[in-house]
């Protein structure tokens, strides 16, 4: 009997031991998956911080050139890669951040700072103010600060001062009782980024448009799962390999998405697409600047804006071409009503879309019949110039306001293409454009 509860006891300790071991192993296996996880996490963690700091420091040699130039095609140049590096850096910089961190300036200054550095150089005559050259200046003051802050922060990270941690998805600093970590370094960042300017300009980041109500929002607010399905829809992507990055708030509130060196914002009322942007870089040209501007109108539909968009303006720099399409019905063209589109010439397919001049302005109007017919208005013309074609068009005014013109297409006796826009309302000359042509593409000054 005492063998038998011995041989009892014996297997029952031979089982045990070998739960123990398979318990010890299967342990020791998700630890090791977990340290894997952790390290694969730190590598990309490190690829962005590279990238955000490249790109920072990039962005802010760019805009020194944009300082020391004297010409409208050296800006204009500076301009888009000031925007490039700015797309980059907004993706790294959702790499190590989540959204418990407010990147609200910081995004906001990287939106605009190259669009403004294009909007001088579209100024006629190159003519820049020493107001709008202080403008400059002070975006690269704020640019070479921010470079200098994440270039400090990368030298912490490489010294050991600060480890990225996957238990918050973060930077921390392993020296936390102190109470030095990445989340109060950024808010320092982000407490100077908050002291950036406003900027008054007819760029499409300008505060006057992103602080105004947006009108051209419409449908039920959406979730985030539905809001992903949306941007792996646009981003011809699986929904699973999209990175939520921190939502956009403002007159437009946004779901932001990433994936590689692509990123998406979808609006929450609606499920609009807002804004997207790929860093990636155009190579030899394979179709043609019309073919683009058909496919970026093909490229509207295709993400839901099925509007009778038309183009109005293009230009084409480093195989993309940019064109701005604006809203047309009933023979008017309603130029507050714009969305971006940019098109590689090599690959065919969209790069960037911005649709915030649409959203912010998109409605039903009310159109009146003007006293002033467009035979009236073409008697107003300047002797100087003679009449090529006219259409009626709705444009933004100086004060906030929109304005029914006729739009009359004229030249000057040397040739000088310009549009001129009479109010059909009381016959004000409103605004006059001059058209440049050139191989790049059809701009206005």
């Amino acid at each position: 009997m005492e063998k038998k509860s011995s041989a009892v006891m014996m297997k029952t300790i031979w089982v045990l031991s070998a739960l123990c071991l398979a318990l010890f192993i299967l342990t020791a296996m998700n630890s090791a998956k977990m340290k894997s996880i952790e390290r694969e996490a730190e590598v990309q963690r490190q690829k962005y911080l590279s990238e955000l700091c490249e790109s920072l420091d990039s962005m802010t040699v760019s805009l020194n050139k944009s300082l020391c130039t004297s010409t409208a095609e050296m800006l204009h140049k500076n301009g888009n890669d000031i925007s490039r590096q700015a797309a980059v850096a907004k993706v790294s910089l959702s790499g190590i951040t989540d959204e418990s961190i407010i990147t609200d300036e910081i995004y906001k200054f990287l939106s605009q700072a190259g669009d403004y550095a294009l909007y001088l150089s579209r100024k006629e005559d190159f003519n820049v103010s020493e107001r709008e050259w202080e403008r400059l200046k002070a975006l690269y003051e704020y640019s070479r600060y921010l470079s200098e802050s994440f270039e400090q922060i990368s030298s912490d990270y490489y010294s050991g001062r600060v480890a990225f941690t996957k238990k918050v998805n973060n930077l921390l600093s392993s020296a936390e009782d102190e109470g030095i970590s990445f989340s109060d370094s950024f808010t320092d960042v982000q407490q100077t980024m908050g002291d950036y300017p406003t900027l008054i300009y007819d760029g499409p980041f300008a505060d006057a448009v992103l602080n105004k109500e947006a009108l051209g929002l419409c449908g039920d607010e959406i979730t985030a799962d539905e809001a992903r399905k949306k941007a792996a829809e646009y981003l011809e992507c699986e929904a699973g390999g999209l990175k939520k990055e921190a939502d956009t708030q403002g007159a437009i509130e946004l779901y932001c998405f990433s994936y590689g060196d692509r990123a998406v914002g979808i609006t929450k009322k609606g499920g609009m697409l807002c804004y997207m942007t790929d860093a990636s870089y155009a190579g030899e040209a394979t179709i043609s600047t019309e073919e683009a501007v058909k496919r970026g109108k093909d490229y509207l539909k295709r993400v839901g804006f099925t509007e009778n968009m038309t183009q109005t303006y293009y230009s084409t720099y480093d195989g993309i071409c940019t064109v701005n399409y604006a809203y047309e019905k009933d023979g008017i063209t309603f130029y507050s009503d714009l969305i971006k589109v940019s098109v590689s010439l090599e690959t065919g397919k969209a790069t960037e879309l911005d649709s915030r001049g649409y959203l912010m302005n998109h409605r039903e109007r009310e159109i009146r019949e003007g006293l002033f017919s467009a035979e009236k208005c073409e008697e107003l013309l300047s002797p100087y110039l003679t009449l090529i074609s006219s259409e009626m068009a709705v444009i933004p005014l100086e004060t906030g306001e929109e304005a029914l013109c006729c739009e009359l297409h004229c030249k000057d006796r040397d040739g000088q293409e310009a549009l001129v826009y009479i109010n059909a309302e009381n016959g004000k000359e409103e605004n006059i454009l001059l058209l440049l042509y050139s191989d790049d593409g059809v701009l206005t000054k």
